[in-house]
């Protein structure tokens, strides 16, 4: 039996100063600016581990890795995410940061392969936007990552993690608000992914509007469904199949992508937006002002979350601390166009008048 001591990877040293490999390297290589704090603390670590680079390479990881971000997101055919990719894009075009690209296609297996894969193939930094998969399987899996990490619509609670959240839940408070002053009363939630995070905040927005008026979101009113055209079409359809003193006036969807599936479905069993149904849509994709009739919508401040998100995790990357209050929050202005009006027979008063 072989009495020869393992290697030390990067790995090890990185682990050991409780940094990312990224940094790591940075020291070593004199590639880029780390403070000087977290620099004497790679050193030290590299001396009580005995750590030596392989001489069979004078960078300690290729260049590739070292300025890579690796970009996590569901689907990049939803225009939400692109104008959030667009965002990191735009930020790092000043550096010598590369995104890299994964998309999972809304696939939360594939979600987890990839971010298991990060764990063994260090990158310079990771954001994370929209992930699909539980709350606990993520914190397992980011738990055992030490790169420095951004994630978008979610909260996560690590020590180097930065969260960036949009305000949905007082975004769709103010939604219903506008709809209860157009004197709606039956008003319907299409939920997407109805138990994530970012959807149980839109809900939790909807129903806070409606009990302070005496109402309540029916469950028939609320269907999950696929977040995407399609998704919003067929449960709209079947709301659409109820009796007419039975279903809503008005609809809040997940995003934009749903309500331009829901504008078709009620266009396809004859009725009108707003005259007979008002909706609403979330998100402010480039394409709802241009619907027929352009939509209401709620605008998430995609373009600058993925700015903030670089920017944030530039910093983390040069050695400085997540937000101490562990998230950022952004709010959501709601974008009034024509597909809401005053509810079906309604004279003007207010949504709880006689």
């Amino acid at each position: 039996m072989s009495s020869e001591k393992p290697r030390l990877s990067l790995l090890d040293v990185a682990h050991h100063a409780g940094v990312s490999p990224a940094t790591v390297s940075r020291v070593l290589n004199n590639t880029a600016h780390v403070r000087e704090n977290v620099r004497e603390r790679v050193m030290a670590s590299v001396k009580v581990l005995g750590y030596q680079a392989s001489a069979s390479s004078s960078s300690v990881m290729p260049l590739l890795r070292q300025n890579a971000i690796a970009l996590v997101i569901p689907d990049i055919l939803n225009p939400y995410f692109t104008e959030i990719v667009r965002g990191v894009q735009d930020e790092t075009s000043g550096d010598k940061l590369m995104p890299l690209l994964l998309d999972t296609a809304e696939d939360p297996q594939r979600e987890h392969e990839f971010l298991r894969m990060l764990v063994n193939q260090p990158v310079c930094g990771i954001v994370v936007c929209g992930s699909r998969i539980p709350t606990e399987d993520l914190v397992a899996i980011c738990s055992r990552l030490s790169t420095p990490m951004v994630i978008i619509s979610r909260t996560l609670r690590l020590p180097h993690v930065a969260c960036i959240m949009a305000d949905l839940k007082n975004a769709t408070y103010r939604a219903t608000r506008h709809l209860l002053d157009l004197n709606h009363t039956r008003i319907a939630y299409l939920s997407g992914p109805g138990k994530s995070e970012a959807s149980l905040a839109r809900r939790a927005g909807i129903e806070a509007a409606l009990t302070e008026v005496g109402l309540v979101l029916r469950p028939e009113w609320c269907p999950i469904s696929f977040p995407d055209v399609d998704g919003g079409f067929q449960t709209m359809s079947a709301l659409l199949t109820l009796p007419q003193d039975n279903r809503p006036t008005a609809v809040i969807a997940y995003n934009d992508l749903m309500a331009l599936g829901i504008l078709h479905a009620i266009r396809a069993h004859r009725l009108r937006v707003p005259e007979d149904i008002s909706v609403i849509g979330i998100d402010n994709i480039s394409m709802a002002a241009h619907t027929n009739p352009p939509l209401t919508t709620l605008s998430q401040p995609t373009h600058r979350m993925g700015r903030t998100a670089m920017q944030m995790l530039r910093r983390m990357i040069e050695g400085h601390p997540p937000p101490e209050e562990g998230y950022t929050l952004m709010e959501c202005p709601l974008i009034v166009r024509e597909s809401t009006a005053l509810a079906i027979g309604s004279n003007g008063r207010g949504p709880m008048e006689k």
